[in-house]
């Protein structure tokens, strides 16, 4: 990517980058010092479905930049023009779809998990810690360089909304009680429909393990010593570990001083019944200024049939009603061991007995 043609046009555009989306911060590298940026016009924020290095590609015009330049120039900025918002969400929740449609309304500027987000939820969880490798006040700075950077809209009529990826929402918290003017919409499935969510997929096991490690050490740190290790966990209690660990953050949003007011709760499958209403909900969450035909058009639109996570794939609420009832015959006992983990850690531990209620 950092070539001469990539570093000629982040010079070109870099006196404007605190106010302009023109170039996007895909990665940043606390350790060494540096933020990689790519050129991305509208049409590609857009039609990216995740904003990480998958969006790279040979002719991607773009360079490595010091940090100190993403958050000297954010800085210079006294304060977002407006606000950014933030979808929280459980995985395969919808949040994909969610956010295209708000897209689709014309009233937003989808940020679709950006990379440097996992990055901050990773330095905050060591913040304080001895092998921290930023201080409470770097982090801060960064964090709020950031929000500055997802705020970032090509047209005045247009607010960033930050998609975030299910295992970074750890940071958002944070992030909506330093920043009043933020708000934030929380996805989420009952605990068996999200477990029967997750073993529809081919080779669950496969996803679900690469981040059950990660999953694991959030769940010590929160509900204790209460569950056998991962490798002793079957699929399905691998599923309600998910469950459990995601909605703890987004409980958190709902519940906490300060960000409760600013949090709407959505279930997914009330959506799927209701689109209409349901998006009409969000965008008047956000404080979106979307007609009520906009945000019928993209509820009732071709978005609403195809998976959002690849294109051209057709994916109707049918499809996805069906493949629930077919995974709920096949893989039952799976989907019941997984509710019997849930219930046996509410059993011992009053802060996840209040998730089930």
């Amino acid at each position: 990517m950092a070539n001469t043609a990539g570093e000629d046009a982040v010079g070109r555009l870099f006196p404007n980058f605190a106010v302009e989306p023109d170039l996007y911060v895909y990665r940043i590298e606390p350790i060494q010092g540096t933020a990689s940026v790519m050129v991305m016009d509208e049409a590609a924020y857009n039609a990216a479905r995740f904003m990480n290095k998958d969006i790279v590609t040979p002719d991607t015009l773009g360079a490595n930049i010091p940090l100190f330049r993403v958050t000297e120039y954010a800085q210079a900025r006294t304060a977002p023009a407006k606000p950014v918002h933030f979808i929280l969400h459980l995985s395969h929740t919808g949040s994909t779809l969610i956010s295209r449609l708000l897209d689709a309304t014309g009233t937003t500027l989808g940020v679709r998990e950006p990379w440097p987000l996992i990055t901050l939820a990773e330095l905050q969880d060591d913040l304080g810690a001895k092998h921290s490798v930023i201080s409470d006040a770097e982090y801060a700075i960064l964090r709020d360089s950031l929000v500055t950077v997802w705020s970032r809209t090509f047209r005045p009529e247009t607010t960033g909304v930050v998609k975030v990826t299910s295992h970074a929402g750890r940071a958002i918290p944070d992030i909506l009680k330093s920043h009043e003017t933020s708000r934030a919409i929380t996805l989420t499935l009952t605990p068996e429909a999200f477990i029967t969510a997750l073993l529809a997929r081919q080779n669950p096991i496969r996803e679900l393990l690469g981040f059950s490690v990660e999953r694991m050490k959030r769940f010590q740190r929160t509900f204790g010593d209460l569950s056998a290790p991962v490798h002793a966990l079957t699929p399905g209690e691998h599923a309600a570990l998910a469950w459990l660990v995601e909605r703890s953050v987004e409980h958190d949003v709902l519940t906490g001083d300060g960000t409760r007011e600013r949090a709407l709760d959505v279930d997914f499958d009330r959506f799927l019944e209701a689109p209409v209403e349901e998006l009409g909900r969000m965008t008047e969450h956000l404080q979106l200024k979307a007609s009520d035909a906009a945000v019928e058009a993209a509820a009732t639109g071709p978005l609403m049939s195809q998976y959002s996570k690849v294109a051209g794939q057709a994916f109707t609420p049918e499809m996805r009603r069906a493949l629930m009832t077919e995974t709920r015959t096949l893989r039952g006992d799976d989907i019941a061991r997984g509710m019997a983990w849930l219930e046996n850690i509410a059993s011992q531990s009053d802060a996840a007995a209040q998730l089930l209620r």
